[in-house]
């Protein structure tokens, strides 16, 4: 007792004094983020020189935005992309999630595992598939309509903003899987239960009380997947640039990479990034308002809760067909077809004739000094980020756990608030800060390094929920005992909360490095030659016409982004994760 009332004071003192290292590291990145967001800002008020004395400060770039008749179109063309994107995500994601969880529909195991699949192939896969299917000029699925038909010209149009967003859709409909999957887990069938007895048939408690209270779970899903569509880069700037059908994204990225002899207009860019910033900030809103409603649609209670599965019978065949219809479509068939064009020496539907001359050439006559460069860069970024993301993420969730004060919910706000910043504002602000703030100071503009900064900041809000729940589930006491006996800092992190934490750190590890060997937007923002990525080293080869070449530098990615896959839903379902 002697020993242990004499080291009580230097277990007091040391977290007196961990706790400014541990407020810096926890601080760093959300400060990152604050700088990111106040540049744009400060960039879209001046015109002329940036960051020069000759540069005057105005309101020119918003009446300029304000007064462009094209800038209206394109916010026409993005709604109308987010609308069909949205519909198409949950009409394709919510009855597969409700089948996994309210049903007795056979083979559970496999639909997460093809969601998960669908939540990590990244969507420029998918919109390269589809441009090889339904692309009004070499569209396979359209030559051979225009040949059997006689027709003037293709019946099917992808690169329309409904097209565009139907192929979001199928990209994103995983995510609305995951995000009402728990949800459905969790309902209580009390309230079913009872419709049933008083007569409802089963679409009108469908209809009138499970999706009813359903629908936190349900909006959380729409105002997430509208941040993402308002957004998102990929797919758009797959199917549409080459069509001349821009959305916000894509118009960002002509003002910042302008064609010719152009200049980029960053005032412009700056003005757009802040309306996209009110927008996600509306929709932040707007879900913090649903959830302060949800005790409206607590039905999940204690005493007398258990689960009850609906029995499906015959009608299990007919949702796997459903399962398997939106696995081969937006998964296999757009590999397939990726695969097919990386083999043939020019695309061209798929026939005898073509498959005579199945080849290597894009193989053998691939650049591959840029690949290898890009697949360095890559390599980097995931060895580097998952590793700074979760330091960040541990001093994160550390201070929100373990602390007493109030300034940890302010603190965990702020860790949250990149989940609802697009990717490309965030990339857009770096760009800005690396050109007009930090140019003469820190040398950032064309290295590796300006996008890892982005990628850890855009990834610290998954992280810190993760690592949230796993500290939550360790008794303070434990690291009490340790200081007490003595260990330091690191050996009671290293033999205590280490341990512990294992599984959920390999697979925030796998995870952020997935999402990170996927990422296009950012990379095609911020990358030049020097700093290019494997999914820009693509997008070089799709935006210069070299489609199959694109697609055979595509089959190498996959290959190392196969196994990557694997060992995360391996390590996933280990550590009980939610992926």
């Amino acid at each position: 007792m002697k020993q242990a009332v004499l080291r009580l004071p230097a277990f007091i003192g040391w977290r007196n004094q961990a706790s400014p290292a541990l407020m810096g590291l926890a601080l760093a990145p959300i400060g990152v983020i604050l700088v990111l967001v106040a540049v744009m800002l400060w960039v879209s008020f001046q015109r002329g020189l940036f960051g020069t004395p000759t540069a005057i400060y105005t309101l020119e770039n918003y009446q300029t935005i304000l007064s462009d008749p094209f800038l209206y179109r394109v916010l026409w063309n993005t709604a109308i992309f987010t609308l069909t994107t949205t519909c198409v995500a949950l009409l394709t994601g919510l009855p597969i999630a409700w089948l996994a969880e309210r049903t007795t529909i056979p083979g559970k195991t496999l639909i997460y595992a093809i969601m998960t699949l669908g939540l990590l192939i990244p969507g420029i896969y998918t919109a390269m598939g589809w441009t090889f299917i339904a692309h009004p000029r070499i569209g396979f699925l359209n030559r051979w309509l225009v040949d059997l038909f006689g027709l003037e010209s293709a019946p099917i149009n992808i690169a329309t903003p409904i097209g565009m967003g139907f192929v979001q859709g199928l990209s994103l409909a995983a995510v609305a899987f995951i995000l009402t999957a728990q949800m459905f887990r969790a309902m209580n069938p009390t309230l079913e239960e009872a419709a049933q007895v008083h007569g409802m048939s089963f679409v009108t408690i469908l209809h009138r009380v499970t999706f009813p209270l359903a629908l936190p779970g349900i909006l959380a899903a729409v105002i997430y997947i509208v941040t993402i569509g308002v957004a998102t880069f990929d797919i758009p700037a797959i199917l549409g640039l080459g069509n001349r059908v821009y959305m916000l994204s894509t118009y960002i990225y002509i003002k910042v990479h302008p064609q010719g002899s152009g200049l980029p207009e960053y005032g412009i860019t700056g003005a757009v990034g802040t309306f996209m910033i009110v927008v996600a900030a509306l929709l932040t809103s707007w879900y913090g308002q649903v959830l302060r409603s949800g005790h409206r649609f607590e039905v999940v209670t204690g005493k007398g809760y258990r689960p009850a599965l609906i029995k499906l019978g015959r009608w299990a065949v007919v949702g796997w067909l459903f399962i398997g219809l939106y696995a081969f479509v937006s998964k296999l068939l757009p590999l397939l077809l990726i695969t097919y064009a990386a083999l043939t020496p020019y695309f061209a539907p798929p026939s005898l004739e073509m498959m005579r001359q199945l080849s290597l050439v894009h193989f053998y006559n691939m650049d591959w000094e840029l690949v290898l460069r890009g697949a360095r860069n890559t390599a980097t970024l995931v060895l580097v980020v998952p590793l700074l993301v979760l330091l960040f993420a541990f001093a994160i969730s550390w201070l929100v756990v373990r602390s007493r004060s109030r300034a940890r919910y302010a603190l965990e706000f702020c860790a949250f608030l990149p989940q609802a910043l697009p990717e490309v504002i965030l990339a857009i602000g770096a760009l800005l800060l690396a050109l007009f703030v930090l140019r003469e100071f820190v040398p950032l503009y064309g290295s590796v390094w300006l996008i890892a900064i982005v990628y850890v900041v855009a990834r610290i809000a998954f992280a810190t929920r993760a690592l949230n729940g796993s500290l939550l589930q360790i008794h303070r006491e434990l690291e009490e005992a340790a200081f007490v006996s003595g260990l330091s800092t690191l050996r009671t992190a290293r033999r205590v909360l280490l341990p512990l934490l294992w599984p959920t750190l390999l697979s925030v590890w796998l995870w952020t490095a997935l999402l990170v060997y996927r990422e296009l937007t950012v990379a095609v923002f911020l990358g030049i030659h020097d700093n290019i990525t494997f999914p820009a080293v693509i997008w070089s080869y799709w935006y210069a016409g070299g489609m199959n070449k694109a697609s055979a530098v595509t089959l190498l990615m996959t290959a190392v982004l196969a196994p990557l896959i694997v060992a995360f839903w391996w390590f996933g379902r280990r550590s009980q994760v939610p992926t």
